[in-house]
């Protein structure tokens, strides 16, 4: 009787054992999507912010008629060559900062042509080498005193 306790107890060990085993292995599992999901998570919430900061960006160009004179006083730091080039540098936290504490860059690029006039926004990553956002806006800018 003893032996067949014994038997019975070393069974329910084992599958204790097994049991534990898959739960921990289920477990790790959910942690490594969740963590997956937290770092897509704020890479959206990035894009986003992106979107939003360009998009709201492009409004003002087009309504306003300084929109260079905006740009400066936003901090922009202003670098001409055949076209008119804005920058900007964002921490982490999207406050501007300075280019060696950024972590995303965003340039506006002024170029007029005849009548038109054109400006195009990009954001890039902390490389400066990958392009993460682009958004071009042209308006019709006849008779309007420009800068």
């Amino acid at each position: 009787m003893n032996g067949k306790l014994a038997r019975r107890s070393s069974l329910f060990l084992l599958e204790l054992m097994i049991s534990i085993l898959l739960f921990s292995l289920a477990s790790a599992w959910c942690i490594r999507l969740f963590v997956t999901a937290r770092s897509i998570n704020r890479e959206n919430e990035e894009l986003s912010r992106m979107q939003n900061l360009a998009s709201g960006y492009a409004e003002m160009f087009l309504a306003s008629g300084d929109f260079e004179t905006f740009l400066e006083d936003e901090g922009g730091k202003k670098m001409e060559s055949d076209a008119v080039l804005y920058q900007f540098w964002y921490d982490r936290d999207w406050k501007i900062c300075g280019e060696e504490d950024a972590a995303v860059s965003f340039e506006a690029v002024i170029t007029r042509d005849g009548d038109f006039e054109k400006c195009s926004f990009h954001y890039r990553g902390e490389d400066r080498e990958d392009l993460i956002y682009l958004l071009d806006v042209e308006k019709y800018a006849k008779g309007e005193v420009s800068s």
